[in-house]
Formats: C-alpha cells, structure tokens, sequence
C-alpha cells in the first residue's frame, strides 16, 4: 500500500516530467511559429513610421506555384498576400494585392467654417444613413433599383451560413448600360439571394444578375457647390464647406488663402480661388462644427470662384480637379500632386511580416481581402491606408524572379513582437528548468527500501515517513 508521502513524491514526478516534456515540444513549435519569425522581422529593416499604400490591383491566380524564372521548370511556390496558416503552404489559389506606396500628404486645419453651409454626397453609395440589405436576414425580399452584392461574414445569430450578401443601393451613383441579365431569383426565399456575388438589378425583390461586359459610370448628382470655396474628396465621399482659412497643423502656417486672389473670366475679384484637394480622411465631418481637421491631403488645385456654378456631379468634378495645375503651393511642399510623394510603385502587400495569420476561426484574411482589395474595378475609388515599408532595403541578387522581395506590410508593432518573443521564450524555458531540477533533486534524495517503500536520505541523515496500519476492513 502507498503511503501518503509515496503518492505526493509520484503526483511530483509525474507533474514534472509532463511539464519538462510539454515545454520541450512548446519550445520545438515556437522555434518555427515565434522565434524565427520574430528575429527575421526585427531584423529585416522595416520603418515604424507609418507610410501611405494606394490598392492598385487584387488579383488571384489559380496556382501558386510558378516556374522560377522565365523558361525555367523549376517550380516554386510564388507569394500571396494573406495565408490561412503560417506553417504550411497555400494550396490551390493565391490573392495578390499591389499598392503603390508613398509619402504622407498634408494635416490641415479648417478654421472659421459656416456649419450651415456643410455638405456631404456619398458617391460610392455607402450612405451611413442608409442601410445595407442582408439577404439571409431577409433584408433583401422586397428591394427594387440597381443593387451592388458582396460576400461577407453574416451577423451574429445566424446559423444557416457563415456568409451571406450583402446589397448596396448604387441606383443614385451609377449610370449603366445593361446589356442582358440572367434569370431573376426570388428574394422572398432567404437561402434563394444568400449567394448573390456583383451587381443586380431588382424590382420588388426579384434580382437578376447583370451579365458582364457593361458599362458603368458613376453619375452621383447633386453635390452642392454654391457658395462654397473648398472642396474636399475623401475615396468618394464629397464634402463641400466654405471657411475663412486652411491652416498647416504641422506648422500652423496659412496655405489658403494666403495673399491669393481669385478670378471670374480674368478679372481679379475680391473672393479667394476655390480650393480642391483629395484627403484620405476628414475627421470631424457632419459634426457642424466651425473647425474641420484633414489628414494626409494631396492633389492640392486652385480654381476659379464658383467654377461649378450652384451644382455639379461627380465626374465633372474628378475631371476638373484632375486636369487643374494650378497648384495650392508652386513649390509643392503642401498637399503636393500624388505623383510626387511616390516612393515605390507596384509593390505586393502582405498583411504583416510572414504573410500568414494563424487564427483561422476569425477568417482574418476574407476581412483582408474585402477590405483592402478595393482597387478601383468596382467603380470604387482604390483604398488608401496607412503600411509600412523598408526605407534602405537592398534586393539578393541570387533570389529567383518569382517572388517581389521588396514588399509592404499592414501590420507592424516591434514591441509587441520583442514582448512576445520574450514570454514565449522564457516561459517554457522556465518551466522545462524548474521541472528539470525538480527530477535530478528527486533522483538524488528520494531511495527505496527493502520494503519498496519511499524514504528521503539528504545530508547524510535519513527521512522515513511513517507506514500507516493496514486497514482492517480491506481484505488482502
């Protein structure tokens, strides 16, 4: 019969040499899925500050293995911009988005705005007042107009499905010429509309599918331009306000509208020129308040007063400020034309360092995808977002031709990278020491007797617990 000190001593061992075992393996794993990854990003010369990327292309293409070189039958495996599982390779279809990437633009600050006379148009359709259609939920059973359809994760409480589409009302923004359509469906029937992918045209909840090739054309009417002297494009969001002045908030110098004078037919008049600029993001719009912030603005024009009379649509308006050199500054330091703040072109995105993200149930790469793909096919302004890039990167001229070395990356936080690779590697180590002196102590101290029973001999004295009496109602 085991004494109670036997069992504590095989509870120990067992403890200690699971936990030597456990933390050899983690050790084995996080060599691949931590450290090596870890070291390779710390060291691979990636800026911390923050450069802007402009989504030019997301493609995909049917195999992701591609001769190395041109005319070579070597096969290796080409890059992907997101990967389900950093420790295995993506079988089957690889998605490439490439941006352009460049410089941030100007911060700007709109003082003294006329709330009243603050205007927002939603050219792509993605009014926040209005609301998406979810076709699983049966938001799409009674919808008419000309319908854009996405994929994407379904709400919360729906078991039928992980995705679903979701329609947006694009009849006010888009101009098509529709050359045929496919069979209508019924969007009564939730599961019939769960699947609609492009663009629709329905009427009373019966869509059909718009067959490709037509021809589209944002026509987004109504932007209110009417006394107003400043117009901003955020993607394709028109905002439209008139102020006293544009002030850098770097510098807090005045940019607009300095000692410039406008001209109606060219005669000088005593209103300042209209200003046009592209900012990636407004961030106090709608708030009618009387001081606007602006970030990272670019594409900065001047143009003549009430150039666009009391109204004007978008293309008119993309036109215009496109064609316009008149810049806000000659020299073009503030809010300077795109092309000039270039800094590589045509580079591949990865969403952070590997490429790869190891939390599959998230879908994190779908999220990706739909997010940053928007490249302007769509009739959607391209998507512009903060990355990172390698300002003195030096390309291996052994490296073959079917990978670009020199990409960009979404997601970029050295100290969490440097906190993660200390806790994963000093916790287990830890723990396969501790356990580790545990068993070589145990080895030493812990002796059996002629009786097999456990004793402790230490420093030349000797420990014996004591054999409880056997107990009389258990039957030997």
């Amino acid at each position: 019969m085991n004494t109670p000190f036997e069992k504590k001593v095989c509870y120990t061992l067992c403890v200690c040499e699971l936990t030597f075992v456990l933390s050899c393996v983690s050790i084995f794993y996080l060599t691949f899925a931590i450290y090596l990854p870890s070291y390779r990003q710390l060291n691979a010369g990636f800026s911390e500050q923050t450069v802007m990327c402009t989504t030019l292309s997301n493609i995909t293409i049917e195999n992701c293995e591609v001769p190395e070189s041109p005319g070579s039958k070597s096969m290796v495996q080409t890059w992907y911009s997101c990967g389900e599982w950093c420790l295995s390779k993506s079988q089957g279809t690889c998605t490439q988005i490439r941006v352009d990437v460049r410089k941030n633009g100007t911060n700007v600050i709109l003082e003294e705005c006329d709330s009243e006379m603050e205007d927002v148009i939603y050219c792509d359709g993605v009014d926040p007042k209005q609301e998406t259609k979810e076709c699983i939920t049966g938001g799409c059973s009674d919808i008419t107009g000309l319908y854009n359809c996405t994929m994407l994760p379904v709400s919360d409480g729906v078991t039928e499905t992980t995705h679903g589409a979701y329609c947006r009302d694009v009849t006010l923004v888009l101009g098509c010429n529709l050359t045929s359509t496919d069979p209508a469906v019924h969007c009564k029937n939730k599961k019939a509309c769960v699947h609609l992918n492009g663009l629709y045209l329905c009427r009373k909840g019966h869509c059909a599918r718009v067959r490709p090739p037509f021809k589209c054309e944002r026509k987004c009417t109504g932007i209110q331009t009417g006394g107003k002297n400043i117009i901003i494009r955020e993607n394709d969001v028109i905002f439209s306000a008139h102020c006293k002045r544009a002030v850098d908030m770097e510098t807090n110098e005045e940019i607009w509208p300095r000692d410039l004078i406008g001209s109606v037919n060219g005669s000088d008049v005593a209103e300042p020129p209209l200003l046009v600029m592209y900012c990636t993001s407004i961030l106090n719009r709608q708030m009618n308040l009387s001081e606007i912030h602006l970030m990272d603005c670019f594409n900065g024009t001047l143009m003549e007063p009430g150039y666009f009379g009391e109204i004007t649509d978008i293309i008119r308006l993309v036109e215009a400020h496109t064609e316009n050199e008149r810049w806000l500054d000659p020299t073009k330091e503030v809010a300077p034309p795109e092309k000039d703040l270039v800094l590589l072109p045509n580079a591949p995105l990865y969403i952070n360092y590997e490429g790869c993200v190891n939390t599959l149930i998230l879908r994190e790469c779908e999220k990706f995808y739909a997010h940053y793909g928007v490249d302007g096919s769509d009739l959607r302004t391209s998507k512009r977002f903060p990355c990172f890039y390698r300002p003195n990167f030096t390309a291996d001229p052994d490296a073959g031709d079917a990978i670009d070395q020199n990409y960009v990356i979404l997601r970029l936080d050295m100290e969490k990278t440097h906190t993660e690779l200390v806790y994963s590697a000093v916790v287990p180590v830890i723990l396969a020491i501790i356990s580790c002196i545990v068993l070589v102590v145990c080895s030493k101290i812990i002796h059996v007797d002629n009786e097999s029973h456990f004793y402790v001999k230490a420093f030349n004295k000797v420990y014996k617990p004591p054999i409880p009496p056997p107990d009389p109602k258990v039957k030997i």
